[in-house]
């Protein structure tokens, strides 16, 4: 399934570089022209925003348009962020766990 920017107002949604094959509630594949860049399956980790840091969490819903990621799991502050499939696909594209963990323990000494 090809993925579209949000159509706003005055602007119709854009068709993307991404596509997505989707199993509801259990996987979510990002393509881009074709070829299978990242998959993921509910309960991995991903990443949801980012400023000095990369925030991420477990992914716990898998929609036709939406993908949804947990901020804090299990804690008084947890939150739910439901990212559109276009904005999931350009932030998880180049996901790497180990990488994001590595960036984020650096960053923390100039913060």
């Amino acid at each position: 399934m090809k993925v579209f920017t949000k159509a706003r107002k005055h602007y119709p949604g854009v068709e993307t570089k991404y596509s997505v094959d989707i199993e509801r509630n259990k996987s979510i594949t990002i393509q881009v022209d074709g070829v299978e860049v990242n998959h993921f399956n509910l309960g991995d980790e991903a990443e949801y925003g980012s400023y000095n840091l990369i925030y991420t969490g477990p992914i716990t819903k898998i929609t036709d348009k939406t993908v949804q990621i947990t901020a804090y799991p299990g804690r008084n502050n947890e939150r739910r962020h439901n990212l559109d499939l276009n904005t999931f696909c350009w932030r998880n594209e180049r996901f790497n766990a180990a990488e994001v963990a590595k960036h984020n323990s650096e960053e923390m000494y100039y913060i």
